[in-house]
């Protein structure tokens, strides 16, 4: 299982590369081109559109990494205990937030799927794709830090009990 899941992490962060690399690539061809007076309108369109991307796959992973901004004064006062229940409230309210991104993302997508983008005319849809790819990624996330969380305080409890 945990090589499955060490899969789906590679190939998210390889994504997350892959986006990043293409969005820096355009981004250098489009400041080249408005230096030699011709910066094709697509190269413009393409990075804000990957720019949506890399940052909903980018939130995906912070949720992952614990890399997000967090208020932890109050939850450093708290016990041990206490601080993991916190933590699963955390990932509980994330999850929630999550359902929602994939459900209202999913409706723009439904929405956009016959409007074209104005210069690469691709369907509006697969750029709106993008925000619930984030709610399933943060959902996914989220209730693996859950388990994770819960199997830490599981062997705690046998460790103290045995």
């Amino acid at each position: 299982m945990k090589t499955v899941l060490k899969v789906i992490d590679d190939i998210v962060k390889y994504f997350l590369v892959l986006l990043v690399a293409v969005l820096s690539v355009l981004g250098i061809y489009q400041v080249i081109g408005r230096a030699l007076g011709h910066a094709p309108a697509w190269t413009e369109e393409s990075i804000r559109f990957l720019f949506v991307w890399a940052s909903c796959v980018g939130a995906a992973v912070g949720i992952k990494e614990h890399i997000h901004i967090g208020i932890d004064v109050l939850v450093n006062l708290i016990p041990k205990l206490g601080r993991k229940i916190v933590a699963i409230a955390v990932q509980l309210i994330l999850c929630c937030f999550d359902v929602f991104l994939l459900r209202a993302g999913i409706l723009i997508m439904q929405k956009t799927a016959n409007q074209p983008s104005p210069a690469l005319r691709i369907p509006m849809s697969f750029v709106y794709m993008a925000v619930p790819v984030l709610g399933g990624l943060g959902l996914f996330y989220s209730i693996r830090e859950i388990i994770k969380i819960i199997g830490e305080m599981k062997a705690k409890e046998e460790k103290e009990n045995a």
